[in-house]
């Protein structure tokens, strides 16, 4: 058959996009397989100390990634598997399936050899080196967060708006304070007290061993975004376009951050600076002192940890290492997609896949 020459160019062209997929799937299968190549790991002062993958099928994914002391504790969606990896070594210490594949599990807390995780209606307790479940008990009202731990009441807030003290041993609600609307970020834990902002505005700090009041105030928006608290105080970031800082004593406003869109998305404090996602702005890194602005960045970035003047942050497919009182950047690092980027113990770091796979990373001294 004879053929014009408009076809053989689109032939040659078939040739041409077959031969560079050929190329580019093999540059792909040369590469180490890790989710961080030990090259772009070492532009930023790491290392990969280890490597684990806990073989979550493709019809699953990680709900959570939670650091609790020396275990890294894992939540699949929608199997409700749970499992615990050694910090030091990437062993996988167990595995179990908490609650029905119904109801979410929320992120969990520990406290010493028990771990507790709970679903909209249950509180699980399981042992922190095996776990083997303990008990569970019914909570008194629907929550759509985790708790915040203090001694051995664990503190939930309500979807109807009400806070409670469930006590992990008798398993039973100790205590209970009504706020105005529904609660979807996770209360905090601040020192001795429990402080809770909930969907209208409405925030308060209540001391945790009897639920009374310390104070109560509000924002002109709702409040879904978990609140960063300190020793020093509270940030509190409210669809109403602004961060509060909070002295954690008195409630009352040390600082105000306006900003141009309402803030869905947690604070983060480290050291003396308070980091701020900004809705499709980027970040922001303002002073824990007066909330002044210290610099910005396009990068829709998060804080993972900072030292020696520099600070870490993770974006959508790599690594980033800035100055930290500038905002500079010092280098990148490519990876992978992940579901999370974790400050480990001894400045390492963790970071992990949506699909399970596990890296920790040690700083080069």
């Amino acid at each position: 058959m004879k053929t014009t020459p408009m076809v053989r160019l689109l032939l040659v062209l078939m040739l041409l996009v077959t031969a560079g997929c050929g190329s580019w799937s093999s540059r792909r299968s040369g590469r180490s397989g890790l989710l961080i190549e030990p090259a772009d790991a070492a532009r930023i002062g790491y290392a990969v100390s280890w490597s684990t993958d806990l073989g979550i099928s493709r019809k699953s994914e990680l709900a959570s990634v939670t650091l609790l002391g020396d275990i890294l504790l894992t939540v699949e969606t929608p199997s409700n598997l749970v499992s615990a990896v050694s910090v030091r070594d990437g062993k996988v210490l167990w595995r179990r399936i908490v609650g029905a594949s119904t109801e979410s599990v929320y992120p969990p807390v520990r406290n010493g050899e028990r771990v507790y995780l709970n679903n909209d209606t249950t509180i699980f307790t399981l042992g922190a080196s095996h776990g083997d479940l303990i008990v569970s008990s019914s909570l008194a009202r629907v929550v759509q967060t985790g708790p915040a731990l203090l001694g051995h009441y664990a503190i939930f807030g309500g979807s109807d708006g009400t806070v409670f003290a469930h006590d992990v041993d008798a398993g039973y609600e100790k205590w209970s304070y009504q706020l105005s609307g529904g609660i979807v970020a996770p209360p905090v834990a601040s020192q001795q007290s429990v402080f809770v902002a909930d969907s209208k505005g409405i925030y308060a700090m209540l001391r945790a061993a009897d639920g009374e009041l310390l104070f109560r105030g509000r924002t002109f928006g709702p409040v879904t975004a978990t609140p960063a608290s300190t020793r020093g105080g509270v940030y509190l970031a409210s669809h109403d376009q602004s961060l509060y800082a909070l002295d954690r004593r008195t409630g009352r406003d040390r600082w105000v951050y306006r900003t141009a869109k309402p803030l869905t998305d947690e604070p983060t404090a480290i050291g003396q600076s308070v980091y701020l996602p900004l809705l499709g702005s980027g970040l922001v890194a303002l002073s824990s002192n007066d909330g002044q602005e210290l610099w910005r960045s396009d990068l829709a970035a998060t804080p993972i940890t900072a030292g020696g003047g520099e600070l870490l942050l993770h974006y959508n497919g790599g690594l980033r290492l800035v100055h930290e009182k500038t905002g500079r950047v010092l280098n990148d690092a490519e990876t992978m997609r992940l579901k999370a980027a974790l400050p480990g113990p001894d400045d390492s770091v963790l970071i992990v896949s949506p699909g399970g796979r596990i890296h920790r990373l040690n700083p080069k001294r």
